[in-house]
């Protein structure tokens, strides 16, 4: 199992940063490298329907994402949002690759300044606007 932490790319906090302060992106996803112990961005855009954004995790591959959450004000019509890191290690990623990820997360959420809620997903079903809403009612 390889230990310690990975260095960060600029451009990881950059595009966070982006993502938190401007209206041109709503997430980022990263990529954790374990043999030169760097975390890169992996991609970055927009979305309009977050299950559009959900789409992108695949079931073999563990990312790190942060995403604007968007929700409906509990009174009126506004939009609110609140930005979310997600660690997803599905079950079917190999073993080196979730314990790599599983023990940078806390770096990572530690390093960037702003995250509302961390969410460690395993399954779809984790990913979902439902279950991350209900996490932000239980806070």
């Amino acid at each position: 199992m390889t230990k310690g932490f990975a260095a960060f790319t600029p451009q990881v906090e950059e595009t966070f940063d982006q993502v938190k302060e401007t209206d041109t992106l709503d997430y980022v996803f990263y990529e954790a490298n374990a043999h030169d112990k760097k975390i890169y961005v992996a991609g970055s855009g927009k979305y309009t329907e977050y299950t559009d954004f959900i789409a992108q995790f695949r079931d073999d591959t563990p990312r790190y994402a942060v995403v604007k959450f968007k929700y409906p004000a509990p009174i009126g019509s506004e939009e609110r949002h609140k930005i979310v890191l997600i660690t997803w290690v599905p079950e079917e990623a190999g073993n080196h690759d979730k314990s790599y990820y599983t023990s940078n997360k806390d770096h990572l959420y530690y390093s960037l300044d702003g995250i509302s809620l961390h969410v460690q997903a395993h399954n779809q079903d984790e990913l979902a606007h439902a279950t991350i809403l209900k996490q932000f009612k239980a806070l």
